[in-house]
């Protein structure tokens, strides 16, 4: 495993072009040599027999029924939730354009 000191440090945050002051380089220098400790940690577990997952449960997705809803309208008859838009137009939310 690699050294991690102050000149390592050093050179990755101008590899990164950070700027970093001299008070920061001894907190990187700990909190990354502990985060490649647990790594480290982690190779060392045996995984011979264990499948790989993609998700972090190994229990089937729980879904839901879809079902229509209708919003609280106001005195009006708008809806209550566009109350708090900045803009609104032909009954909905008005967002910037994004794509020309």
């Amino acid at each position: 495993m690699a050294d991690i000191n102050d000149a390592l440090i050093r050179k990755v945050a101008e590899l990164s072009r950070l700027k970093l002051e001299d008070g920061e380089i001894g907190n990187y220098v700990t909190s990354i040599g502990e985060i490649l400790n647990h790594v480290n940690q982690l190779t060392r577990v045996n995984t011979d027999g264990v499948e790989p997952m993609f998700y972090g449960i190994d229990e089937a997705l729980r879904l839901r029924e879809d079902r229509v809803c209708e919003f609280p309208v106001d005195e009006e008859g708008k809806p209550k939730i566009l109350k708090h838009a900045p803009l609104v137009e032909d009954g909905g939310f008005k967002v910037p354009q994004i794509v020309g």
